[in-house]
């Protein structure tokens, strides 16, 4: 498993289990991966840095995640990525997707 802290651009750097477990107890490290977050129309919009990659095949990073909570058609939904930048698109993204009633085209 490869674990990941932030660096002072939001950039991920490897660390060590250590180092991303001091990342997760205190609330300033709490509030350093958190993204961004909204609430809509009862759907929370979560977005986040998590530490460790989640991507399930080769070449494949995901270490920031989107996720919808709430009631409904949105509830659920989850989308990953590898990059700080790409999370703040993938939750305006989601954002939207609330805004336009949680309906795929």
């Amino acid at each position: 498993m490869d674990y990941y802290n932030l660096d002072e651009n939001n950039n991920a750097v490897p660390c060590t289990l250590i180092e991303w477990g001091v990342m997760y107890q205190t609330e300033e490290g709490n509030d350093r991966r958190r993204v961004a977050e909204d609430w809509i129309d009862g759907y929370h919009i979560s977005t986040v840095f998590l530490g460790m990659d989640h991507g399930f095949y080769p070449g494949q990073i995901h270490l920031f995640e989107t996720m919808i909570f709430g009631q409904g058609n949105g509830d659920g939904y989850q989308n990953r990525c590898e990059t700080w930048k790409e999370d703040e698109e993938m939750h305006e993204k989601a954002v939207q997707w609330v805004k336009d009633g949680c309906k795929d085209e």
